[in-house]
């Protein structure tokens, strides 16, 4: 309910701040459109920071193993491991 009467108040305000040059139908798109992506973002679903960090660490956790940057590159499948030189005989 919040969401909504911050999207009317904010689309008031953008409306009222429009220059009289900009009257029209052109006006009214844009208008729309605002108000059509203010509802579509006060529509998403919030979560609680602590909430989301408290995932985000544990999937950093549960996925770690799967990091080559924490957990190394074997010798025998690191593609920029010094080559030995060839030798001729």
């Amino acid at each position: 309910m919040m969401s909504v009467v911050f999207c009317f108040v904010f689309c008031s305000y953008m409306v009222s701040k429009m220059s009289s040059k900009m009257v029209g139908s052109n006006n009214l798109a844009h208008a729309k459109r605002m108000v059509q992506q203010l509802r579509v973002e006060a529509s998403i679903e919030r979560i609680k920071v602590s909430k989301a960090s408290a995932d985000l660490m544990r999937y950093c956790g549960e996925n770690a193993k799967y990091d080559p940057l924490l957990m190394g590159i074997p010798a025998s499948e690191n593609p920029f491991k010094d080559k030995k030189p060839c030798t001729i005989l």
